[in-house]
C-alpha cells in the first residue's frame, strides 16, 4: 500500500522558531512521526498480534515536553539525532594533525553525545518527499566550524523514509570543508509493550555479535574487544533481557545494566527486539560496525512523558547504530575521520512485525 505523508505545526521554540511534525503512515500497519527539533523520532504506532495499534517509543505529547528543564538537564536524547559524536570521549578531547581539541563537558564532567548544545537541540531545515513507493522527510543542518569546538563546517542530511512494505530507514549523508571526525546516531527508546509504565526486562533480545567493548569506571571503552561468551552480553540467541542484566558482573555494575557497544558480524538482520506479551517484533539492519545497546539504566522518574507517565529505570531500550564510542582516541577501532573530499554515508533499517 502506498504510504501517506502529512504534517502539522508541533509548537514554537522560545526563539519563535516553528517546529513541524511530519507523519509517515500506512493505515492499520505503521505510523511514524518525526520533527525538525533535533531531527527527532517522536512517535511509532505499530499493531500487536491482535491488530491493536500502540505507540512504542518514548517521547512527549507536546514540544514543551522536549523543552522542559527537567528533561533537558538530564540529557536523555529521547528519539533525537545525536552528533557530532555519539557517546563519551576520553578526557573530553581528541588529537588531530598535532592539535588537541578540548570539548565542553555537559553531563557529570563528561562530553556526551555532542556537547552542551548538540544536534539534538538544533532546529533543522526540512524537505518532505513522496516517490512512487515511499514517503519521507530529509532534515538538513549546517554545523559551523568550531561548534562545540569541533573542527570543520559539516553539512549533514538525515532522512527518514517509509516504503510501501512498511519498512523504515534512517539514512545519513554528510560532508566537511576540512578534516574532522563524525559519528552520528539516532537515540530512539523502544518499549514494544506500548505501556510505558512497564519495563523492557521481559523483552527478548538478539544481537549478532561475538564481541563487545568493555568499559572503564567512567563508561568509556578500555580499548579491549572482548568475547561475549560466558558473559551477560551473549545475546547470540534470542533471550530475555531480565536474566543477564541481573547477574553479578563488574561490567554491569558500571552502568547499572547494559550500556555497551556490540561489534556486529553482519549488516542484515543484525539485531532483534521482541515483546512476547504483544507479539511485536523489531528487526534491525545497518551499515554501521557497532550498536550501542542501552537498557534505560539512568531513567530515574525525573520527568513525565506521554500520557503523563513518568519514565523510570528500564522503561525502554536504545539500539544506537554507530561506529564504536571514543574511536577518536582508540587507534585500533574503525576510523571516524571525515576528509574534505569524502561523503559520509550511513543507513539503518527497521522492520516491524507481529507474531
Amino acid at each position: 500500500m502506498q504510504p501517506l505523508l502529512t504534517s502539522k505545526t508541533f509548537g514554537f521554540t522560545p526563539k519563535g522558531e516553528e517546529i513541524h511534525l511530519f507523519t509517515l503512515s500506512i493505515p492499520n500497519q505503521i505510523e511514524i512521526s518525526v520533527m525538525n527539533y533535533g531531527a527527532t523520532w517522536t512517535h511509532l504506532l505499530i499493531p500487536d498480534r491482535n491488530g491493536k495499534m500502540e505507540d512504542v517509543v518514548l517521547g512527549f505529547d507536546t514540544l514543551e515536553g522536549y523543552l522542559q528543564k527537567d528533561y533537558q538537564d538530564h540529557y536523555c536524547y529521547i528519539g533525537s539525532t545525536v552528533g557530532r559524536i555519539a557517546g563519551r570521549i576520553t578526557g573530553n578531547q581528541f588529537h588531530l594533525d598535532g592539535k588537541t581539541y578540548e570539548l565542553p563537558a555537559n553531563l557529570d564532567g563528561i562530553h556526551l553525545h555532542g556537547g552542551m548544545e548538540g544536534w539534538d537541540r538544533k532546529v533543522w531545515k526540512t524537505e518532505p518527499f513522496e516517490t512512487q513507493n515511499s514517503v519521507g522527510v530529509t532534515f538538513y543542518y549546517q554545523s559551523q566550524d568550531g561548534e562545540e569546538n569541533y573542527p570543520g563546517t559539516i553539512d549533514i542530511w538525515v532522512t527518514y523514509t517509509l516504503d510501501e512494505t512498511g519498512r523504515m530507514e534512517i539514512s545519513y549523508q554528510a560532508s566537511s570543508d576540512k578534516k574532522t571526525i563524525l559519528n552520528p546516531t539516532n537515540h530512539a527508546y523502544f518499549n514494544l509493550t506500548g505501556d510505558f509504565s512497564k519495563t523492557i526486562e521481559e523483552h527478548g533480545f538478539f544481537v549478532d555479535a561475538e564481541n563487545y567493548l568493555p568499559m572503564n569506571k567512567n563508561s568509556l571503552p578500555t580499548g579491549e574487544i572482548a568475547n561475549v561468551g560466558g558473559t551477560p552480553f551473549d545475546f547470540r540467541n534470542l533471550k530475555t533481557i531480565q536474566e543477564p542484566i541481573q547477574r553479578e558482573h563488574p561490567q554491569l555494575q558500571i552502568a547499572e545494566g547494559i550500556d555497551h557497544c556490540f561489534v556486529l558480524k553482519q549488516p542484515e538482520d543484525c539485531a532483534v527486539l521482541y515483546d512476547p506479551e504483544s507479539g511485536r517484533k523489531l528487526t534491525l539492519s545497518t551499515t554501521e560496525p557497532g550498536i550501542q545497546v542501552y537498557t534505560g539504566n539512568y531513567l530515574g522518574n525525573n520527568f513525565k512523558g506521554k500520557n503523563g507517565v513518568t519514565y523510570g529505570k528500564r522503561t525502554a531500550i536504545c539500539l544506537e547504530t554507530q561506529h564504536f564510542p571514543d574511536s577518536c582516541n582508540q587507534p585500533d577501532f574503525p576510523s571516524i575521520l571525515l576528509m574534505p573530499e569524502e561523503i559520509f554515508e550511513s543507513r539503518t533499517q527497521f522492520v516491524f512485525t507481529a507474531e
